[in-house]
């Protein structure tokens, strides 16, 4: 077996090994002496060779989302300061995805203001509406204006649809409390 799987997602600039591991392959780049991911994508081993790659997750085809666009994707994925998104619908153009692409959230696209924890503003299973800043793949994301945000959102110890209760989330099962950055759009039966 040639090839084996490091990290089945990484983000752009993720460090998946050093030099003197592995040589630099496709996808990646050095930065000090660590080899670092140049896409969104799979980290990929050449054994016998012992260079890693980086293979994208994305796959090319015709372009449908530009800057500005607002898109609906649900959040798959998270690191310390992103979330990866797997758009399904361009809402702008009344478009339903037949394949998603891939999206990704960087904390500093969540608020003006200064967040410490991006999961306090979003989770895996959180539906967003949110704009696309960069109109490449992986395609960047924002909710920082008003009116983008989580517009689903499911409670992290039961799976239940939240309801809103004093502005905040409120699990009408389990009776829990929680955080999100939230869209004045917020549904508790949006389907994506």
């Amino acid at each position: 077996m040639n090839e084996k799987v490091l990290k089945d997602v990484v983000v752009p600039g993720e460090e998946i090994g050093v030099i003197e591991e592995f040589l630099p392959g496709e996808g990646t780049y050095v930065d000090g002496g660590s080899v670092r991911s140049m896409i969104l994508g799979t980290a990929i081993l050449k054994v016998n060779e012992r260079r890693v790659e980086v293979h994208p997750l994305i796959k090319r085809g015709p372009l449908v989302i530009e800057r500005g666009d607002v898109v609906l994707g649900e959040v798959v994925g998270m690191k310390k300061d992103v979330a990866v998104v797997l758009i399904r619908k361009v809402e702008d153009k009344n478009l339903v995805l037949s394949e998603p692409l891939h999206g990704m959230l960087h904390i500093s696209q969540v608020s003006d203001k200064f967040v410490e924890f991006l999961s306090d503003m979003v989770r895996v299973t959180d539906i967003l509406r949110a704009k696309v800043i960069n109109p490449r793949p992986p395609y960047q994301l924002s909710i920082k204006e008003r009116g983008l945000g989580v517009v689903t959102a499911f409670c992290t110890n039961c799976q239940t649809p939240m309801t809103i209760k004093n502005r905040k989330l409120y699990c009408p099962k389990c009776r829990v409390q929680e955080e999100r950055k939230l869209s004045a759009k917020y549904s508790t039966n949006l389907k994506l």
